[in-house]
C-alpha cells in the first residue's frame, strides 16, 4: 500500500503531475467560457449589433464550434495523457464523463453570470 502512496507522490509531485492537471483545467475553463460566450451573443440579438456586424447570429456559431473544437482537442489530449499512464478503463471513463459534465456546467454558470446581474 505504501508503494501505492509513493508512487502516486512521485508521478504528481516529482514528475510534473500537477502542473499537467492545472494546465489542463485552465485549457478547459478557457475553451468553455468561449462556448459560453458564443451561446450568450447567440441568445441576445441586440447585443453585437453594437459592432456593425450584418449577422451576429452565424459569427456566435462559429465562435461556439471554436470553443466546442477546443474543447474536444482538450478531451482528446487528455486522454492520450491518461492512456500513457496505463491506468484501469473504468477511471479513464469515469474521468472523462467528469470532464463533459464539468464542461456543461462551467457554460451554465458562465452565461448565468453573463445574462443575470449579481
Amino acid at each position: 500500500m505504501k508503494a501505492y502512496v509513493d508512487a502516486a507522490i512521485q508521478a504528481l509531485f516529482e514528475r510534473g503531475g500537477i502542473r499537467h492537471i492545472f494546465d489542463h483545467a485552465r485549457n478547459a475553463v478557457v475553451a468553455t467560457i468561449i462556448v459560453a460566450a458564443g451561446i450568450d451573443t447567440a441568445k441576445r440579438d441586440d447585443a453585437a449589433s453594437l459592432l456593425g456586424l450584418a449577422n451576429p447570429s452565424t459569427l456566435s456559431y462559429i465562435v461556439i464550434a471554436i470553443g466546442v473544437l477546443l474543447i474536444t482537442l482538450n478531451f482528446l489530449d487528455g486522454l492520450r495523457k491518461l492512456n500513457k499512464l496505463r491506468w484501469h478503463m473504468a477511471l479513464q471513463v469515469a474521468l472523462g464523463v467528469a470532464y463533459v459534465f464539468f464542461s456543461i456546467r462551467i457554460i451554465q454558470v458562465v452565461v448565468f453570470f453573463r445574462t443575470h446581474a449579481c
